[in-house]
């Protein structure tokens, strides 16, 4: 390589001396002995896993996405249709079925726990705001109510690290007809609104623990909705949001707007949008600019309009396609209406997300470990969550609305800490490291990919140190702070029913997709960046 180097450089220097123009034949070329970049590796592995998935009934179709730190995104496709040879219910007109696109919007169930509230809490944490260690009944939080029945000692960091002592659910849930919200009892199917708002929140005050805080791990979907309440409280105590920022009917199911009757959960999703899906100053890094600034939905979806930061926007990628387009004869097929991630799709863009499961009573009796109907329709487009959809659709736990395309955005905004102002390298770290081995694997709100102790290890062998979550209809993100790779997998693998089947596949599917990216990035060719 050096000898041909420098042979290259003796032709140059020689025909700059005659004056004439070099004879390049057969010399050495710097830019193809350069190292490939991205755009330049094979991602046909991926293509070939992902059809294959959807062959063996996996899901019906899925977003996959592979970003870069440095790159942006470098892997955006498609593949699939929203459900298997039926139209969807809310395009019945599609006989052909619906096709996934790149920006075809998913329910992202617990992705909500790290996406929308552990960023939110980083946000405050980073701005002095959030002391990790303050107690939950403290009064500049929750206040003395929540210390009731053992909780007295649970602090913000119990919350994140689920150890907290609560169960995994509440118990009834909220969407039970024992609990006794009154859109419970609605028929045929109780509509997704506000009206259980304070009754849930005076639930969480006195809701007690089955476990001595800070003394084991249990994953609970309470440490989430707890957290939502403690960011909301933060927020519009510091004027970081006030009622000019609320969604307006989510503050018609609390009492004139008092943070202990439930409007911390307005605050919340104020927040979370204003702070995390759409605090780019330059633009979105996951929504766009016409955005619904004052908490106000759009009334209908305009014209497309990609405002993801031009580090990744779909030009940079070496991928970027569906692998099947959507019928246009399909509500849910086009790609030019504009999407904003986050809370309460907007109900004319509900045939945009692909469904969920069948909440009905015959999937119920078909497979009991579903639980009883409550919704008794098959979900698309509001939160498959029950609690979450009982709650009104916004919650800590689950509820958020997003495309691949934002997620990835957002992740490399993180991984890359190019906004430190927003979330810093520091704080970034301090969130994402396992934290007590003894317990879990868990981080601040993430979980890891610790070999020694994550036993699920969706994100195969990507690096230890990845910081993961999943989503219960089928979601994942993987971040190798090692590799400085991130990867984003959206399927429906809940429809048409979340058994044990569906959980085995889509384990299967998640842990060989991140292993087929782990072997392109470290192969011949690939990026070979490791990080110090």
């Amino acid at each position: 390589m050096m000898a041909a180097r420098v042979a290259w450089l003796f032709t140059m220097w020689a025909a700059a001396m005659a004056g004439t123009q070099p004879d390049l034949k057969g010399a050495f070329d710097p830019a193809a002995a350069a190292p490939p970049g991205p755009g330049s590796l094979s991602w046909s592995p991926i293509d070939q896993l992902l059809t294959e998935s959807i062959a063996q009934g996996a899901f019906p179709g899925c977003v996959a996405a592979v970003a870069d730190d440095i790159e942006g995104i470098l892997y955006l496709k498609a593949f699939g249709n929203f459900t298997y040879e039926v139209p969807p219910p809310l395009s019945p007109e599609a006989v052909d079925g619906v096709a996934v696109n790149v920006d075809t919007p998913y329910d992202v169930a617990s992705l909500t726990k790290v996406i929308a509230t552990t960023s939110a809490a980083m946000v405050l944490y980073q701005r002095s705001l959030l002391d990790l260690d303050t107690k939950i009944a403290d009064p500049t939080l929750l206040g003395p109510l929540f210390g009731a029945n053992g909780k007295d000692e649970v602090t913000v960091r119990h919350l994140l690290l689920h150890n907290a002592g609560f169960p995994p659910d509440p118990q009834p849930n909220y969407w039970d007809p024992a609990f006794g919200c009154p859109a419970t009892v609605m028929e045929p199917s109780p509509p997704e609104v506000f009206t259980c708002q304070k009754q849930i929140y005076d639930s969480l005050l006195n809701q007690g623990l089955d476990r001595p805080v800070n003394t084991e791990y249990v994953y609970s979907d309470l440490s989430m909705i707890t957290l939502m309440y403690v960011i909301g409280t933060v927020s519009a105590t510091h004027g970081l949001t006030t009622d000019r920022d609320l969604r307006t009917d989510c503050m018609m199911g609390s009492a004139e707007g008092q943070l202990e009757s439930g409007a911390s959960q307005c605050h919340y999703e104020a927040f979370v949008r204003n702070y995390v899906l759409n605090s780019h100053p330059n633009g979105h890094p996951t929504g766009h600019p016409n955005g619904h600034p004052n908490g106000h939905r759009n009334d209908h979806l305009d014209g497309h309009t990609d405002a993801s930061p031009t580090r990744t926007s779909p030009s940079r990628s070496s991928s970027s396609s569906s692998s099947s387009p959507a019928s246009s004869s399909s509500p849910a097929s086009s790609t030019s209406a504009a999407w904003e991630s986050g809370f309460l799709p907007p109900a004319n863009s509900w045939s945009l997300v692909p469904p969920t499961w069948n909440d009905t009573l015959a999937s119920s009796s078909i497979y009991p470990s579903a639980g009883p109907p409550y919704r008794n329709r098959v979900m698309q487009g509001q939160a498959s969550d029950g609690n979450a959809y009982a709650n009104g659709g916004i919650s800590g736990h689950a509820g958020l609305f997003a495309t691949v395309r934002d997620v990835a955005t957002l992740l490399v905004e993180l991984m890359s800490s190019s906004r430190p102002d927003w979330i810093n390298g520091t704080t970034l770290k301090h969130f994402t490291t396992m934290a007590n081995a003894s317990q879990s694997s868990r981080a601040l709100g993430w979980d890891t990919n610790d070999y020694t102790m994550n036993t699920y290890r969706g994100c195969g062998n990507l690096s230890s140190t990845t910081y993961t979550h999943t989503g219960y209809t089928g979601t994942e993100v993987c971040n190798d702070p090692e590799r400085g790779i991130i990867t984003v997998l959206f399927t429906n693998r809940v429809y048409p029913i979340a058994d044990d089947t569906s959980s085995d596949k889509i384990h299967d599917a998640r842990a060989a997709f991140n292993n087929a990216v782990k072997e392109v990035v470290d192969g011949d060719g690939g990026l070979v960046r490791r990080r110090p």
